[in-house]
């Protein structure tokens, strides 16, 4: 699976993350253990969108839907800006 950071969230983790799941862990699983070493990926934090295969995660069973190692997963700041 891949996770793709946006904005300040890519800054410690590195803009793209290969992570084999395949069904075995929850989205809220994943960024638990991401925030470990980027605290802003708390599953919890209001301040971050969550997308699978560019749909909102709400609409595939938010934070509980298990990825498939096809999948891709972007995460965005709620605050984000342009290129710099």
């Amino acid at each position: 699976m891949q996770i793709i950071l946006y904005g300040s969230l890519s800054r410690k983790l590195g803009k793209v993350l290969e992570i084999d799941a395949d069904g075995q862990k929850t989205i809220r699983d994943i960024l638990q253990e991401l925030s470990t070493k980027e605290p802003e990926l708390k599953p919890d934090n209001p301040n971050i969108l969550v997308f699978i295969n560019d749909a909102e995660a709400s609409l595939l069973g938010g934070l509980s839907y298990r990825p498939k190692n096809e999948d891709k997963i972007a995460v965005l700041p709620v605050a984000h800006g342009g290129a710099q």
